[in-house]
């Protein structure tokens, strides 16, 4: 027969593997943001920011998933959204470290589309294509499933040029943008998607 001291035993070692397991997700990658900051307070909170893979930010209104990995550019990443009716969605801006420091927060490119241009998600190499634009279709579960396993995520832009050559539209290679992806257990929790 078990004893109270047993169960008191039992209860402890089950908190503490609970505490354990939260200290996990919750760790310095989970920044809770203040409402209101002055603009140095806020510079100031940027460059404390983690930059080893992915981080969630929780302001008062939602969550945001971000990538902060590649000094240039900032990954907002939405994969599974908070309110089902809205969709799964990336957006690349610029950092306030690219270039002069004047194009920080301006968008390069998103889900939202921007029709002259191609956008590939590569997996420690292996393409995926744009999962975005198939959000809703069986493949969008591979690329989430494969993202939560990978160390390296490069997204490639393809500018659509006309070759004077040949007459024809080809895609050409504008930049390859590569991320680290630590942190990976922060893809399953659920974010604002409706922006």
């Amino acid at each position: 027969m078990i004893g109270i001291k047993e169960i008191a035993v039992l209860l402890l070692i089950l908190c503490n593997i609970n505490s354990v397991a939260a200290q996990q997700v919750t760790g310095k990658n989970i920044i809770d943001v203040p409402e209101q900051m002055q603009e140095q307070q806020s510079a100031a909170f940027k460059k404390k920011l983690p930059v080893d893979g992915w981080i969630l930010l929780r302001y008062k209104e939602g969550k945001q998933l971000l990538n902060l990995s590649n000094k240039d550019y900032i990954l907002n990443l939405r994969l599974t959204c908070e309110n089902n009716r809205e969709q799964p969605g990336f957006l690349v801006e610029y950092s306030d470290a690219y270039r002069d420091g004047d194009w920080g927060g301006l968008d390069f490119i998103s889900s939202a589309g921007d029709n002259d241009r191609e956008v590939h998600f590569l997996l420690d190499g292996k393409d995926y294509k744009n999962p975005f634009a198939q959000a809703a279709k069986p493949g969008f579960g591979a690329f989430v499933d494969a993202l939560k396993k990978a160390a390296k995520l490069t997204i490639a832009v393809y500018d659509s040029t006309l070759n004077p050559e040949t007459g024809k539209n080809e895609s050409l290679l504008n930049r390859a943008i590569d991320f680290k992806l630590g942190h990976a257990e922060l893809l399953d929790i659920p974010v604002n998607c409706g922006y």
